[in-house]
């Protein structure tokens, strides 16, 4: 049999159509690399900021000659915060170099992490930013929380996220809470962050979930891009987690972090 002879109109029309799909595909891979890029680079910001607020204070010598015990704890903080940025410009790293990238939390590296201590680490990352604007930062921590495996990264980027973004849109004499706390009754643990700040309507909270809601300026003059409660909602979905909001315009925001008992490795006693 003779083979059949394609026409050059034919052969034409395929290397176009393969041609289009190329650069569709390349669209694609562009935009996912701007946005972790984007996503990287805004949480860098968060840390940034905080870690300014106590260099500024070490520039004024606020709190005492050099030897004074507040400098060595505001220095091992920022040390604390450098270590994380480190982190975090690593795993950009990695996500375009050695790591596989296909599949749900493909690349992940899941150790042993205490949460709790991870929830004292960022309140003192960011107490000093809230002190500043006049915010009072606090954290509880049950007794019984347990210790998970996780990418600790990811746990320090969720807390970090919303602890700044509560800052951030809670007036000068306003309160941000942080709670850890093992439930007993699902045998699970949970997480909050509670402001007495500005609030959100429901369609600005779909909008940040869904990475839809453009700039926004807080009452201290920040200018967010409305990315960090996307960050978070990804972040907690890939842990098996749930991400529960509810908030009042000017009367506050409270997140609810639930996560599944599966993560848990250790309960203290």
């Amino acid at each position: 049999m003779m083979a059949k002879k394609i026409k050059p109109t034919q052969a034409l029309g395929a290397a176009q159509t393969a041609l289009e799909e190329a650069i569709e595909h390349q669209k694609r891979m562009d935009v996912q690399c701007k946005l972790t890029i984007s996503e990287v680079v805004h949480d860098i910001k968060n840390p940034l900021g905080a870690m300014m607020g106590y260099i500024d204070l070490l520039k004024q010598e606020i709190a005492g000659p050099i030897k004074n015990k507040t400098y060595k704890d505001f220095i091992k903080t920022l040390d604390v915060a450098a270590h994380r940025l480190l982190e975090l410009c690593e795993s950009l790293l990695g996500d375009y170099s050695t790591r596989p990238q296909t599949g749900k939390g493909a690349g992940k590296t899941t150790k042993e992490v205490d949460a709790g201590a991870l929830v004292g680490e960022v309140k003192d990352l960011f107490f000093a930013q809230a002190n500043e604007r006049g915010i009072g930062l606090k954290s509880t921590v049950d007794d019984n929380f347990p210790k998970i495996r996780a990418e600790p990264l990811d746990m320090y980027r969720v807390l970090s996220n919303l602890v700044s973004n509560a800052i951030k849109f809670t007036p000068r004499g306003g309160k941000v809470q942080i709670k850890a706390e093992f439930d007993s009754k699902i045998d699970t643990f949970i997480m909050v962050v509670r402001d007495s700040g500005v609030g959100m309507t429901t369609k600005q909270i779909n909008e940040l979930v869904r990475n839809t809601r453009k700039t926004t300026t807080s009452p201290h003059g920040d200018t967010g891009t409305g990315q960090g409660l996307g960050v978070v909602n990804r972040i907690v979905k890939q842990m098996g987690g749930k991400l529960e909001i509810t908030s009042t315009e000017n009367r506050g925001t409270r997140i609810k972090l639930k996560f599944p008992k599966s993560l848990i490795i250790e309960k203290k006693k």
